[in-house]
């Protein structure tokens, strides 16, 4: 299929890797997304470091042109569970690559001390320094602050509801825009009236919908994460043109998650689960053109059978 962009869901899951048989289907690894563009091979954009980015790394090492790697790494924050895979991620092993890595710091702790702090005795065997070759540049932003990687390249970050504090990213790159949400709290029954105005009618909203409605009243409230079904009222009122659920819960099963992703279409058609390996090509211009189709095509419909995930 003919397309000059390609989003891939490297890790799909929230709080803590989850392998297991009831999870194979929609995949176990922690948060991180990657969007490549013919037109931007120099640049690749990273969203969150979880467990996912190790598999990111290897396919990026396996690629057949003889490329250096650059990447612009965007953190939503410094929970483990969206950086931990860092350590593992092969190409920042290699000096002639170079990543940029975005974030906040916090009080007392400046994103490089985050980072740096946690890749080193007691906590891992090798230090930091030793260990990543590739030229690592450190940039902390603030929420509504545009950052301009090259020409036709913007990110975004805004602010969400979450412990600790959190930003999403809003992206744009030739011509496609894609709204990262995680993590995130929508209030039930009334989703955030400024992720309304900051995710409408983009091509992609990835979103966390870690929880139900039915979760957060018996016990969720306040954990940062949102009710899949808030979410989905919000991509209907945004009119998104396609909504992944994302940061699954650790304990849901590939067939709760299936059917959730059932629910959500007889509500939203353009909603999907996201599974781990997940590729989707986004076409010139609108990702609706060759997007749904493909979506359509190797994702199912069926509330029985939980499918198979489409492999990058």
């Amino acid at each position: 299929m003919d397309s000059d962009c390609f989003l891939t869901f490297w890790g799909v899951r929230g709080s803590i890797p989850s392998p297991g048989v009831n999870t194979i289907g929609f995949g176990g690894n922690t948060p991180c997304v990657s969007i490549e563009c013919s037109c931007h091979q120099d640049n690749i954009i990273i969203f969150d470091a979880g467990s996912g980015i190790r598999s990111l790394g290897k396919h990026l090492m396996q690629r057949k042109d003889p490329h250096t790697i650059n990447g612009s790494i965007f953190l939503t924050h410094t929970h483990w569970d969206h950086i931990q895979g860092l350590p593992f991620f092969i190409p920042a092993f290699l000096k002639e690559n170079q990543f940029s890595i975005y974030g906040e710091g916090k009080p007392n702790y400046s994103l490089p001390k985050l980072i740096k702090e946690q890749i080193q005795a007691p906590f891992f065997p090798v230090d930091i320094n030793t260990l990543f070759q590739a030229k690592l540049d450190f940039n902390e932003i603030s929420e509504d602050e545009a950052i301009e990687l090259e020409k036709n390249i913007r990110v975004t970050p805004f602010r969400l509801v979450h412990p600790n504090a959190a930003l999403g990213y809003l992206l744009q790159i030739s011509g496609h825009s894609i709204a990262y949400v995680t993590d995130h709290e929508h209030e039930m029954y009334h989703p955030s009236p400024a992720i309304l105005d900051t995710v409408a009618g983009v091509d992609v909203l990835i979103h966390d919908a870690q929880y139900s409605r039915e979760e957060l009243v018996n016990g969720k409230q306040g954990w940062g994460h949102s009710a899949w079904e808030d979410v989905v009222e919000l991509a209907a009122n945004a009119q998104v043109k396609q909504l992944f659920l994302f940061h699954h819960d650790p304990d849901a099963t590939d067939a709760q998650l299936n059917e959730r992703q059932f629910q959500a279409q007889q509500i939203f058609p353009n909603t999907f689960v996201a599974r781990e390996g997940m590729k989707i090509p986004l076409a010139t211009g609108t990702c609706e053109k060759h997007g749904q189709s493909y979506l359509a095509k190797h994702l199912p419909l069926s509330k029985q059978d939980p499918g198979r995930s489409v492999q990058a």
